[in-house]
């Protein structure tokens, strides 16, 4: 008898795990969709900007799942059709029986104007060379998330002639964290002579200034890195959903259906936590639901329980927080280090 066929639109952190699970069961051909060829570990990105060459924080899903019994197609996702089982790429239509959607977000801009932004997301490289140039004096980042911070402390540690500066809307760093994180956070920035500026709204930034509600600030390189939001070709699906993406139940199904599911910065739960480990826990959940169904067993619900969070402070310095819990300094570093360097290895070397 044939195998039902899965199909994994995206191909980034979430549809990744989710396929290399599905695909060691071998219980349902896996179909993986994406419009890139690379997976871009975003973890490395800083790494990049330090001066790693950026092919180490590539993947090849081609190369990924050669070898393996996962179909790689690279495509444009257009549309969705649920009563129909049926996904509408740009080259024509792709059935499936079951469906994961894990199509990621992009970046959630609050200016109209980009022309003179960088983003942290996609223009690593361009970040990199210009942090180097001999006419930057002030750089400026925008975002007081994880990602912002990130990107800060890697500018600080590797600039010593140019003044670095972050702007976040919020009145304190990293504001989905304990508060002691985040005074930790903008303490050790600002002694690594962070300029911080909180609770200031971008509204515009122009080839030399960053423009604020009612003021400017200098900038020769504006880096944005703010957040997310979900994937936009969503709104063509025909699927429950919010501001914040697609309406999952406790089982990442998505409501209204039984055969689509969906995981990562696309969907809307209630307690949502938009990071990497999240989305790698959705993902395997969210796989192995696929296979419960697949075998006739009950579904089980997201468990979130315990949820480490590792932000890079420049140097040998990290925060660690879990459930709470908050630990910085040269240990959580290590940490996070061996974390990144065993995932790449099963990626790489493993899978």
């Amino acid at each position: 008898m044939d195998r039902e066929r899965t199909v994994i639109v995206g191909g980034g952190e979430a549809g990744l795990i989710a396929a290399a699970h599905l695909e060691r069961a071998s219980e349902t051909n896996v179909v993986v969709v994406s419009n890139s060829r690379y997976h871009v570990f975003s973890f490395l990105l800083y790494d990049v900007i330090a001066g790693a060459p950026s092919c180490r924080a590539r993947l090849n899903l081609a190369h990924a799942f050669r070898g393996k019994d996962v179909t790689f197609v690279r495509d444009v996702v257009e549309g969705l059709d649920t009563t129909e089982n049926r996904i509408d790429l740009r080259s024509g239509a792709l059935h499936f029986d079951t469906l994961l959607i894990a199509l990621g977000g992009v970046t959630k801009y609050d200016i109209d104007d980009r022309e003179h932004v960088l983003d942290v997301r996609t223009d690593v490289r361009e970040i990199r060379n210009g942090a180097n140039a001999p006419d930057i004096q002030r750089i400026v980042v925008v975002g007081g998330g994880p990602v912002g911070v990130e990107t800060t402390a890697t500018l600080s540690s590797i600039t010593d002639d140019v003044d670095v500066g972050l702007i976040s809307s919020s009145r304190r760093l990293l504001p989905d964290f304990p508060q002691r994180a985040s005074r930790i956070a903008e303490r050790i920035l600002r002694r690594r002579d962070v300029d911080l500026r909180m609770a200031a709204q971008v509204t515009g930034v122009t080839a030399n200034d960053v423009v604020l509600d009612g003021a400017t600030e200098l900038s020769d390189l504006t880096v944005w890195a703010g957040g997310v939001r979900p994937n936009p070709v969503i709104e063509n699906f025909d699927l429950a959903r919010s501001d914040q993406g697609l309406r999952v139940d406790s089982r990442l199904r998505c409501c209204g259906v039984d055969d689509v599911y969906a995981v990562g910065d696309v969907v809307d739960y209630p307690g949502k936590v938009t990071d990497g480990y999240a989305a790698g826990l959705e993902a395997r959940t969210a796989a192995k639901n696929v296979l419960r169904e697949l075998r006739g067993r009950r579904l089980k619900d997201l468990d979130v329980r315990w949820h480490p969070r590792a932000v890079y402070l420049g140097e040998d310095t990290a925060l660690l927080t879990i459930n709470g819990l908050v630990h910085c300094g040269r240990s959580p570093k290590l940490l996070r280090d061996l974390a990144i360097a065993l995932y790449l290895f099963y990626w790489r070397r493993v899978y």
